[in-house]
């Protein structure tokens, strides 16, 4: 079967681009970047993951998430796979596949119930840091989302000074790998967390290429090479092309590649599948779509953290911190027109355990004064040493503060901007 992969090497500015099997390596220079800078990052095994970090014992061993009505207590006996370690997928167990046959093919399978609340907690960590990444924020579901991030390349390249002799657009394509990676990292070192990231000009095209190298992977399909990375590749790919229309696809009109639904006839398309999917259908195939990154629904909440840079039990430093990111919370509310009812502090220490405290006005507000004035009472409510140092009454010192503001109601008559939400939210 014919495949593409897209190896970018900064060191020779160059992009390899491997069409094979049967075609050999062909080497090109790196093409500027033109269009939007569009990123989709897909937690790798994120359920099974979570589980390790729960329980690193389980680490390189063959486990499965089980949906059950029985929970981890007591021995597991029915339900079906939500989703399982690469280590049991390399033995056949897959997503949806009934317990009893999962355990004949991995009879030695460690088995967890799902945990929606402790995932969802895992999967608030990754959405605040992708937020920081992102110009809009798109999530998919609990361990997938789309990130714009043309304004904050553009703006990095721009603030380092370059591309003065060779051109902005140039340097953008030098900057790409080196931002996703960077979201990588931030991911993996603040949450533990592995994760595959593919970039294009496109959502289908990014799409694609965050599945292309998993587990943790990265491939950057940049514009002039999206034709060649697209066409050797299975209809199935693209995202939105389920089963059945695959089989249409393939035994009503032969198109087995997307490159052959690239080159088909589009009103043939439109006619066998409706007019919007069927053109829906060529244009990803072409990498000409046009679906934004765009935030689904109204914010829950709008939250701002900072990780600190010597970890600290002195409440006076945590008070000093909190106080420093007021007017970033306080602008994003009232960006997007809101007034609110709950202010929240949240602190984590050391060993990433969380801590949170709220407190809840009678009536809605809409000033600054409101979340500030409540700060130190909200901090007053954790444990704290009496001293500066890595242990608080017990307990390990805060390596991280965040500020929450949460029963959002949008002002009448306000016009509404886009909005983002978090991961957690499509469950």
């Amino acid at each position: 079967m014919n495949f593409a992969i897209i190896i970018v090497d900064k060191a020779a500015r160059r992009v390899n681009i491997i069409l094979g099997p049967l075609m050999p390596e062909m080497e090109c220079s790196q093409p500027r970047w033109i269009g939007n800078v569009i990123l989709h990052l897909d937690l790798d095994s994120f359920f099974p993951s979570c589980e390790e970090m729960r329980d690193p014992a389980l680490a390189g061993k063959p486990h499965a998430v089980i949906m059950t009505d029985q929970d981890n207590n007591g021995a597991i006996t029915k339900g079906v796979v939500a989703s399982c370690s690469y280590e049991a997928r390399k033995l056949g167990v897959r997503s949806a596949m009934p317990l009893s046959k999962a355990l004949n093919l991995c009879p030695n399978l460690i088995l967890k119930a799902v945990d929606i609340p402790y995932y969802r907690q895992v999967s608030g960590k990754v959405m605040n840091i992708l937020e920081e990444y992102a110009d809009v924020l798109e999530q998919a579901s609990i361990d997938e989302a789309y990130l714009d991030c043309t304004k904050k390349v553009i703006a990095r390249v721009e603030g380092e000074e370059i591309g003065r002799e060779v051109g902005i657009k140039e340097e953008i394509s030098d900057k790409i790998a080196e931002y996703a990676t960077k979201i990588k990292d931030a991911v993996k070192e603040q949450c533990g967390l592995s994760c595959s990231i593919g970039v294009g000009i496109t959502k289908s095209v990014a799409k694609i290429a965050s599945d292309f190298q998993k587990p943790n992977g990265l491939t950057i399909v940049y514009p002039n090479d999206t034709s060649k990375f697209l066409e050797p590749l299975e209809v199935g790919r693209i995202s939105g092309i389920g089963t059945k229309t695959q089989q249409v696809l393939i035994q009503a009109m032969e198109i087995k590649t997307i490159g052959q639904l690239a080159k088909y006839d589009v009103q043939k398309l439109m006619d066998s599948f409706g007019r919007k999917t069927g053109l829906w259908m060529w244009q990803v195939a072409n990498g000409k779509d046009n679906d934004i990154v765009s935030p689904r629904e109204d914010n829950i909440s709008i939250s701002t953290e900072e990780t600190l840079d010597h970890a600290t039990s002195d409440k006076v430093k945590v008070l000093q911190y909190l106080n420093e990111l007021v007017d970033e919370v306080y602008e994003r509310v009232k960006t997007k027109g809101y007034v609110f009812r709950t202010v929240g502090v949240k602190l984590v220490r050391s060993d990433f355990s969380i801590e949170t405290r709220e407190i809840s006005y009678s009536n809605l507000r809409n000033d600054k004064e409101s979340i500030a004035s409540v700060l130190e009472r909200l901090v007053d409510r954790f444990s704290f040493a009496n001293n500066n140092d890595n242990t608080s009454n017990g307990k390990v010192a805060f390596r991280k503060v965040g500020i929450k503001i949460s029963n959002l109601t949008r002002l009448e008559g306000k016009k509404k901007p886009y909005q983002q939400k978090t991961l957690l939210d499509y469950i």
